[in-house]
């Protein structure tokens, strides 16, 4: 409510000094009217930067935890991809744990990776299949050598599933693919698209792993990236854009006396 009260008086100054401006040369005393205009100017920049200084204030006294960005990238991705999916008409779904933790992947390398996995995801499934997302966290156990050393003094983790349709049955293929690339693509690109996902998954600290079950006919992609220990907070942007110039027609030429 604050905020939008310092708004609409920024917005009220703005109009002022719209016509003030458009006041000038119409007085006839030309002296008086400078004056004037350059008095109205300055006390206008006086009051909107204190405005400006108090909507800061406000704006850094008021942080906003950071929370649910996992689930608003997957939500992001999906709609990005809304028109191969319903190209295909592939059904979507989404099963995610609450309060999930957040993971200490940079938004925009978490939003990447998301979008090469859909990616193949959309391409593998075929015409009227399902891909759903599943997400949960879990504790990894401590262990002696090996990759859970690595990860031994990271206790909790965050895990995306990708599950989705696959009608293709390669021989020789295990019910666990383990950490390889599948090549379930004609089209090589879709492949590079994952390496490069894994790249960004392991220089973060995460891992990556691929399953298929063949009863079901469908594959796995599990992605799991470290939580983040400490409470991340952020700013939200305030919008202080203000009308510089009055609608058309509003303001009457007439000279000021």
């Amino acid at each position: 409510m604050l905020i939008q009260l310092i708004l609409h008086v920024r917005r009220a100054l703005g109009s002022i000094r719209d016509v003030t401006d458009l006041s000038r040369g119409k007085f006839r005393d030309k002296e008086f009217g400078d004056f004037f205009c350059r008095s109205i100017g300055k006390e206008i920049e006086i009051s909107d930067l204190l405005l400006n200084s108090l909507l800061n204030y406000i704006k850094t006294s008021a942080p906003i935890e950071k929370t649910n960005t996992v689930h608003t990238l997957i939500e992001h991705v999906l709609a990005k991809c809304r028109a191969q999916l319903e190209e295909k008409n592939i059904r979507t779904s989404e099963t995610f744990e609450e309060n999930l933790p957040e993971t200490v992947v940079p938004d925009e390398q978490l939003k990447y990776i998301l979008n090469c996995v859909l990616l193949h995801a959309v391409a593998s499934t075929p015409p009227n299949g399902s891909i759903g997302f599943l997400t949960k966290s879990f504790s990894l156990k401590r262990g002696a050598g090996g990759v859970q050393a690595f990860f031994e003094k990271v206790e909790r983790f965050a895990e995306i599933r990708v599950v989705f349709s696959s009608d293709k049955k390669p021989g020789g293929w295990s019910r666990r693919i383990s950490e390889g690339i599948p090549s379930l693509q004609k089209d090589e690109g879709f492949g590079l698209l994952l390496r490069l996902a894994k790249e960004l998954v392991l220089r973060n600290q995460g891992m990556i792993k691929f399953e298929r079950d063949e009863e079901k006919a469908q594959m796995i992609i599990s992605l799991g990236f470290p939580a983040e220990r400490r409470k991340v907070f952020f700013y939200e942007p305030i919008n202080i854009n203000r009308p510089t110039n009055p609608p058309s027609g509003s303001i009457p030429n007439i000279p000021i006396r």
